[in-house]
């Protein structure tokens, strides 16, 4: 099964958009799927529901790091490589979604139970993150292969 595939599965099998990136990608930056979700836990609804960067957005620049990250304090070389590739990663999701905050995606506040029960109801999670899940996972397959 594809990557991107397996993120979307991961998000209607009830895992946040963070998540269903984390553990679609985990075994391609050698991670167990276990802390991927672990680690994607408190970034869906572009972290902690405060609507800032979605979270599958970050969940991408997370394995980037992993990827291209040397692991090493003061390697400024690899600190501006990551920076950069994670930084186009994120652009082509901005132009391709359209937007990366999660609260101009939605266009509804998540703090809000009536507005987050009626957007459940109406679909607009499976419409809106399902997108952002497929779109942010096609882009990072790009940017793991460079």
């Amino acid at each position: 099964m594809s990557r991107p595939i397996s993120a979307i599965n991961n998000f209607k099998n009830g895992n946040n958009c963070a998540q269903a990136i984390l553990a679609a990608f985990a075994e391609s930056v050698n991670i167990n799927s276990d802390i991927a979700l672990k680690i994607g836990a408190g970034l869906g609804g572009g972290v902690g529901r405060k609507q800032h960067v979605c979270g599958a957005v970050n969940a991408g620049a997370i394995i980037l790091g992993i990827r291209y990250g040397s692991g090493v304090s003061g390697d400024n070389e690899s600190k501006e490589k990551v920076s950069e590739i994670v930084g186009n990663y994120v652009a082509e999701c901005e132009k391709i979604l359209g937007n990366i905050q999660c609260k101009e995606l939605l266009k509804i506040d998540l703090s809000n139970p009536t507005e987050r029960m009626a957007a459940k109801e109406n679909g607009l999670f499976d419409r809106v993150c399902d997108n952002a899940v497929q779109q942010a996972a096609i882009i990072l397959e790009k940017y793991l292969s460079l």
